[in-house]
């Protein structure tokens, strides 16, 4: 039975930290769930604990667009769950005024981060639930839970990483074999505001022997999609949409398609962006005389500029460098993904994370391509497809995360010692017996005598009586 009215409250430990320890995503780091659960009396009368119960829950929530509507669907998984509390040998439960529970676990690797898509209405969020077990018999038994909102942010996709900035080279024959398609990516990851390029060559297959002497180039569509993939009963298998848009237009080129010449192209587009709240992490923007003050007439962005239909203007990449090979190349149009207002955020979600990135989950996931596609004269047409990953971070915090990151990574070596962390890494599964075995603590009980009553904050002249009053209350 749940009870509405248990006599008993329950909060974390109040701290200046986050709940969660390490960096989630980068298994050195030992990513953690650390807090303290205090249960306190609301009337200053004992209770009588039989057990407490810990969960980690991940909720997801999506709205998928239909003919006739939306179809809303929410799901909740249980990603841990312990208990942390039980009564002694031969005892149903423990008359006590109070007890501080360490908590101590670590965080799964397959977990999600915590986030929305605004294009999908979509978003994952966690909750640390505690159930509270109360009752001196089977029959009086009753439990009270409370949920806490815990944000998680995966830390493995920073677009800084060395495998997100190895250049990726891919060839491409059309169906046909009289075409020949070159791409160059200097990069595979991409955040928010942060410039992408492309650079495609396109050339008749000089391994072929009938290519026709009419091949030309008409057009060449460049995209960026969001890709939404759903993984249970009912819901759509896939979804695409358009986040990014770029055309150039070779039909009045006279030029046919040679082996010995290529025609190149170079895309360059910056990724949307929903608010400014990654300017936390971007060190460049705040004063350098150590006063603290934020530096808002630095030029966050360089030359980029936006016009009022949210377009990137000509100027945009005069200042860019190392790209591409093509510097002659020039953006017809660029268009971007308007910016949204959102409502009132879930709890649980972080400022940082309101926009779509690669992730993946049981409900649904998000992954992202670029989308080529080549229109020919006398040859079939093409449509290309490469993933890319998106981060929730854009290079600038990317810079400052990282180096938080390597911190991190040295502290839990400091504190559970670098065989731990190597072994941990090859054992996460059974992690956390052996936290809890050497790492945490045991719980603090107040039991019902006046010494503890006191440790409580309580008036000892109070105790035993109806109407107790804290301490506090007689400080003016």
């Amino acid at each position: 039975m749940v009870n509405t009215n248990p006599g008993v409250s329950v909060s974390l430990r109040a701290s200046s930290q986050s709940i969660v320890h390490g960096c989630p995503g980068v298994p050195r780091s030992i990513p953690r769930i650390e807090t303290v659960v205090e249960l306190r009396p609301v009337n200053g009368r004992p209770f009588h604990l039989r057990a407490v119960v810990i969960e980690l829950r991940t909720i997801q929530k999506i709205s998928v667009p239909t003919t006739l509507g939306s179809q809303d669907t929410f799901r909740e998984y249980k990603v841990y769950e312990d208990v942390v509390f039980s009564p002694t040998v031969g005892s149903f439960s423990q008359e006590l005024l109070g007890v501080d529970i360490p908590i101590l676990f670590t965080i799964p690797r397959e977990i999600s981060s915590s986030g929305m898509a605004p294009l999908w209405s979509a978003s994952v969020s966690h909750r640390l639930c505690v159930k509270v077990f109360l009752g001196n018999s089977y029959n009086a038994e009753t439990t009270h839970m409370e949920t806490f909102p815990v944000v998680i942010k995966l830390y493995d996709t920073l677009p800084l990483y060395r495998q997100y900035n190895e250049p990726l080279v891919r060839q491409v024959i059309s169906p046909d074999n009289q075409v020949e398609v070159n791409l160059l990516m200097p990069i595979t990851a991409v955040g928010p505001k942060d410039i992408f390029s492309i650079d495609v060559s396109i050339k008749a297959n000089a391994l072929h022997n009938r290519v026709s002497k009419f091949l030309k180039l008409k057009e060449l569509t460049f995209q960026i999609k969001e890709i939404l993939e759903c993984h249970e009963g009912g819901l759509p298998a896939r979804k695409e949409a358009k986040l990014l848009s770029d055309h150039k237009d070779f039909s009045g080129i006279k030029e046919k398609l040679t082996s010995s010449q290529s025609i190149r192209c170079q895309f360059n587009v910056a990724f949307p962006v929903e608010n400014d709240s990654l300017h936390i992490y971007d060190s460049s923007r705040s004063n350098n005389d150590d006063t603290g003050n934020f530096n808002h007439n630095s030029n966050y962005y360089g030359n980029l500029e936006y016009n009022s239909q949210n377009n990137i203007t000509e100027d945009a990449f005069s200042g860019l460098d190392g790209l591409g090979s093509s510097s002659s190349a020039t953006v017809t149009s660029a268009n971007i993904a308007k910016y949204n207002i959102m409502d009132k955020l879930d709890e649980g979600i972080p400022l940082t994370h309101v926009q779509g990135f690669t992730s993946s989950g049981k409900l649904f996931s998000l992954r992202y391509e670029v989308v080529l596609k080549i229109k020919l004269a006398h040859s079939k047409d093409m449509d290309l497809r490469i993933p890319l990953t998106v981060s929730p971070f854009d290079r600038k915090s990317s810079a400052y995360l990282l180096n938080w990151i390597k911190k991190e990574c040295e502290m839990a070596a400091q504190l559970f010692g670098r065989e731990m962390v190597n072994w941990f890494i090859q054992n996460e599964s059974r992690a956390n017996d052996i936290l809890r075995k050497r790492y945490l603590a045991p719980p603090i009980l107040y039991k019902n005598t006046r010494n503890d009553w006191i440790r409580l904050g309580f008036n000892g002249d109070a105790f035993g009586g109806r109407h107790p009053s804290k301490m506090v209350e007689y400080i003016d």
